[in-house]
């Protein structure tokens, strides 16, 4: 079959799928990236063969884990420029991506053990995060909220770097303090 011939993934396929990644979530949430396969699988309700067939392996489900946590962090925080104050929205983004630092820190050490630093998933998440930091914070700059000689990049390594000081039990409350260092940090002074 060619790509033009292919047909779509039947709407099972694509619901275990998504069961599989939900579940790969929460297991390796709450037992890191080394929680068996076959305990994800029951999590999601379907057989091991399943889980083998969408991801040949642990690498490729912990990669789709990693695109499943960016994609919605994204998204929310398309949502929060859209309906916050620019600095309102930067808090909030903020808040997002330390909700899952400490789970992504495992995922992030597989992916770049099996694909390197410019993994796509990698180059992927880093556009479309600074797009969406990019936007919100454009928009506190024509504001006057923001400093002018901030850019995106510069938040997004903010991001980074905050997300190194985060563990698997740390509430929102705790880096909530630190955040409103930063964001403050970020605006236009006079």
């Amino acid at each position: 079959m060619t790509k033009a011939t292919e047909r779509a993934p039947r709407a099972d396929a694509v619901r275990n799928r998504d069961k599989l990644v939900t579940a790969a979530r929460a297991v390796f949430a709450e037992a890191g990236v080394d929680a068996p396969l076959d305990r994800i699988a029951a999590d999601a309700g379907v057989g091991i063969g399943t889980l083998y067939r969408n991801f040949p392996s642990r690498e490729a489900l912990i990669e789709a884990v990693y695109r499943s946590q960016s994609e919605e962090i994204v998204s929310n925080g398309r949502q929060f420029g859209e309906t916050l104050p620019p600095d309102e929205a930067l808090v909030a983004v903020f808040g997002e991506y330390l909700r899952t630092a400490a789970s992504k820190r495992g995922m992030k050490e597989v992916i770049l053990a099996e694909l390197g630093a410019e993994a796509p998933v990698f180059v992927d998440s880093r556009a479309a995060s600074q797009e969406m930091i990019g936007t919100i914070l454009a928009a506190g700059q024509a504001q006057g909220v923001f400093r002018s000689d901030v850019t995106a990049a510069d938040v997004f390594r903010l991001i980074g770097g905050l997300s190194m000081t985060c563990h698997p039990n740390m509430a929102a409350a705790d880096s909530a303090p630190i955040v409103r260092v930063v964001i403050d940090g970020l605006r236009r002074v006079g």
